[in-house]
């Protein structure tokens, strides 16, 4: 039986618990740490699009001139993906 160490990404802490699997079929966890602002999560992520760190890089790349193709073939998600991200930041930015 193999044993896998799960930590909170959010707070890093060891008290995390299953909790139950996406539709997809991956686990997902639950911190139990009261002070944790994260309440879910999962190790893997299926759509690497959905993730703050891919966004980031995003919104990076076309600040330096990237086009959209450019920047999903280099990240490997959708160009669907990168037009619509950088449409709600625009949006953030506009108002």
């Amino acid at each position: 039986m193999a044993v896998v160490d799960v930590q909170c990404p959010e707070c890093g802490s060891d008290e995390v618990v299953r909790y139950g699997r996406q539709a997809n079929g991956e686990q997902r966890y639950r911190c139990d740490n009261p002070h944790c602002q994260r309440s879910i999560f999962l190790l893997r992520y299926c759509h690497t699009g959905r993730l703050p760190e891919v966004k980031r890089q995003i919104v990076d790349m076309a600040l330096n001139g990237s086009g959209i193709r450019d920047t999903a073939r280099v990240l490997g998600v959708s160009p669907m993906t990168v037009r619509t991200t950088l449409k709600k930041k625009r949006r953030r930015f506009i108002r």
